[in-house]
């Protein structure tokens, strides 16, 4: 008799069959490049085609090579990211802003943790280049370009965040340190401390170096001698901070303060001095750099400077991919983000006037444990500080500016007007333009069109093109858009155009499901395109975001919302939240970042029609004015003029404008404003920008239009404070023709100088 396995010798068992490309190709009904670009996250796919690939690729299983893939590609969709000690609270969450900023472009990211050893740091080195990554984000241990060597030879792209290194210069993402430790060191000047420690890093990173150079410049300007035994360098880690606290309490120096550079630093201090029995802040206060986890929760309620962590991942991965996406070398970016000081009850100001703690639980609230922004450093004070540190940063100096001749666009002509004053002639501003026919007309030939462009901002035009637009026509700033309005359902209208038709956001569970919101990466990659346009240009940016107020009726739909302010007004102000949580973060981010190189913020929130508010004024000012105060905070903070866009009759609602901040209105319909009377009554508090009726643009003659612009620049020019534009944006139904009739009627009557003689 034959065996089992004899009898079956002869038999052929078919290995199992796993899917291919072309199986999943067939299941949706699409062709394998279709479905390789799904695959390889391309943008220009069809949602709903995309959908279906996704879900056929689910249903049979399919796993694409992804070996194969990058071999054939050369890319990995890989990022390495180096950080010194992945324990300590700060560098958590820059890995958090990295990583989310790389999920978002369908990448991975690697995470090495170099506890700022060198040898760890070069072995991580190796096995993220082994691996093929496509860049690298590092803090490196120390500020020589040697150790990255092998990155700069195999010409790896390279984001040094928190950190500077010298012999190389690479993209750099850091906080203000020096100024944020001069914050902190003032901070305890004027509680009275005279004595005070600064315990820092190791002396061959920049962090540890401008940290200590902050404290010293704040010594200078108050006439204290700095006292070379109250500065000690050791490492950023908690044992470091111990071991230096002891030795200068062993030293007879008598500190009465001590500003630990790092939050890591900070807390050996502590240790330290409940060995030695010492409280805080009875007995010597204490300060640092960086927030400890929990620290505004569990004793001693540290007083820090705080770096936006998140931003500086988001920026370093941002700066990461704009190199991976060009096509021609550019020069590195120093991205310098704002600190922020946080007082709360380490450093004894509650106890300087009475001798005694004030503190008790609960902690009474304090506008100041919010943060007060550190403002840069001026030109005099880097001065100092480059003596602090014995080097020259010839970088820092700026050229002058190209002075624009007269017809130019002229950025600072825009802001004079906008602060109440004349300068040359009345500014012309049209913040939205959707007719493609107006640019190409201004241009002279077609728009190069980019998908990327449309995916972000929804608009054929890229910032390349936009900036000339504006050039051609004199125009003195273009908007760059911060958009999230989730959850809307567009129809398409007889003209080609997408309308808005309906929301979907109607439960509770809902608000658990809503549209993700852009990548911000890609948003402050698009601004820096803007900004990189407008160099040399006169041009202006002005940085809009959408709001909570419309975008929720919006999700849920305008009808809807309306009854739910009555019917359940909780869960709509709920979702307010969620959009105002993360438009406000965006604003902080866009402000820390690019404040000084924006020419306004403007929120767009369509709060009133025309007849007045949407809602009730009573419930309007319960839900409104403080929520739209933390909105603008941070370009408040910066300095900047803030402006709203809205809609409809605005005589009742500019009160309520001017109350909560905003500087600037746009666009005064004048189908139910008479902005005459208007700017009589509000010219001397705020700007407006608008009021020539889209309709005339429309449907006018050259000679109505020239007529209605040249009663506006006679009537609203004098004195400042108006900026002529159209009363909506610029649709399909504008021919370009009657569009630069009013630009140039604009030039021609709009001299301060002579208003309405043409001149």
């Amino acid at each position: 008799m034959q065996s089992l396995a004899s009898s079956h010798k002869n038999l052929h068992f078919p290995e199992p069959q796993l899917p291919t490309i072309s199986d999943v190709a067939k299941r949706a009904g699409v062709s394998p490049v279709t479905v390789s670009r799904v695959i390889n996250r391309a943008d220009h796919v069809n949602p709903s085609t995309r959908k279906n690939v996704e879900r056929a690729i689910k249903e049979l299983g399919y796993v694409p090579n992804v070996l194969a893939r990058s071999l054939r590609s050369k890319r990995t969709g890989t990022l390495g990211l180096l950080v010194p000690d992945i324990m300590n609270l700060i560098w958590t969450t820059v890995a958090r802003g990295v990583e989310a900023s790389a999920q978002s472009r369908g990448y991975s990211v690697f995470l090495c943790n170099t506890d700022e050893n060198p040898d760890k740091q070069r072995h991580y080195l190796d096995v993220v280049l082994s691996q093929r990554v496509e860049g690298v984000v590092i803090a490196p241990h120390d500020s020589d370009a040697d150790s990255l060597s092998d990155l700069r030879r195999q010409n790896v792209p390279l984001v040094v965040v928190d950190r500077r290194i010298q012999g190389w210069d690479v993209d750099t993402v850091c906080t203000d340190s020096a100024s944020g430790s001069r914050a902190l060191t003032r901070h305890l000047i004027d509680l009275g401390h005279k004595r005070i420690a600064v315990l820092s890093g190791p002396p061959t990173t920049s962090t540890a170096q401008e940290r200590v150079a902050g404290y010293c410049m704040a010594l200078i300007e108050v006439g204290i001698p700095v006292d070379p035994r109250l500065i000690k360098h050791g490492e950023f880690r908690s044992v470091s901070g111990e071991r230096l606290t002891h030795q200068l309490l062993d030293g007879g120096t008598n500190p009465t303060a001590v500003f630990a550079a790092s939050n890591t630093i900070a807390r050996g201090v502590m240790n330290a001095l409940e060995k030695r029995g010492l409280r805080i802040p009875e007995d010597i206060a204490l300060v640092c750099f960086d927030d400890v986890a929990d620290a505004s929760i569990f004793f001693p309620f540290l007083t820090v400077v705080v770096q936006p962590a998140y931003d500086m991942g988001t920026n370093a991965a941002q700066l990461l991919f704009s190199r991976l996406g060009s096509q021609s070398s550019r020069q590195p970016r120093h991205v310098v983000l704002p600190t922020r000081l946080v007082k709360r009850f380490s450093c004894g100001r509650h106890l300087k006037n009475n001798g005694r703690s004030s503190i008790s639980l609960p902690i009474p609230k304090d506008p100041q444990m919010r943060g007060i922004l550190v403002k840069p450093l001026n030109s005099e004070e880097k001065q100092s500080l480059y003596q602090c540190l014995n080097i020259v940063d010839s970088s820092v100096t700026a050229g002058a500016a190209h002075s624009p001749e007269y017809e130019a666009s002229d950025v600072n002509r825009l802001l004079k007007v906008l602060r109440h004053q004349e300068a040359d002639r009345l500014p012309h501003l049209d913040l939205w333009t959707t007719n493609q026919a107006v640019y190409e007309y201004v241009l002279g030939r077609e728009l190069r069109y980019d998908i990327e462009d449309t995916r972000i901002e929804g608009q054929p035009v890229s910032p390349e093109d936009h900036v000339e637009f504006a050039a051609r026509m004199g125009m003195d700033a273009v908007v760059c858009n911060f958009t999230w309005r989730p959850n809307n359902i567009f129809g398409r209208a007889s003209d080609g155009s997408e309308q808005y038709v309906n929301g979907t956001v109607k439960t509770w569970a809902d608000l658990d499901d809503l549209e993700p919101a852009p990548s911000l990466a890609d948003q402050l990659n698009r601004l820096e395109r803007y900004l990189q346009a407008v160099e040399g240009t006169g041009v202006g940016v002005i940085a809009s975001f959408t709001s909570f107020f419309d975008s929720a009726m919006r999700a849920v739909g305008l009808l809807d919302s309306l009854y739910l302010f009555y019917d359940d007004l909780e869960f709509l102000e709920a979702l307010m939240d969620i959009l105002l949580a993360h438009q406000e973060q965006v604003v902080r981010a866009v402000c820390d970042r690019f404040a000084a190189d924006l020419a306004f913020v403007l929120i767009s929130d369509e709060i009133a029609h025309n007849v007045g508010l949407m809602i009730r004024p009573d419930m309007f000012q319960e839900i409104f004015p403080h929520r739209m105060r933390r909105l603008i905070e941070p370009a408040r903070e910066h300095g900047k003029l803030v402006a709203i866009h809205t809609k409809g009759k605005m005589d009742k609602v500019l009160p309520i404008l001017h109350d909560i901040g905003f500087d600037i209105v746009h666009p005064m319909e004048p189908e139910c404003n008479n902005i005459f009377e208007v700017k009589k009554q509000w010219g001397d508090k705020m700007a407006f920008v608008g009021g020539i009726p889209t309709s005339l643009l429309a449907y006018g003659n050259w000679e109505k239009i020239e007529e209605t612009v040249r009663d506006y620049c006679v009537r609203l020019g004098a004195g400042g404070g108006y900026v002529l534009g159209s009363s909506t944006h610029i649709a399909d139904g504008v021919p370009p023709q009657n569009f630069w009739a009013m630009v140039q009627a604009v030039h021609k009557y709009g001299s301060y100088d002579a208003l309405g003689g043409g001149g």
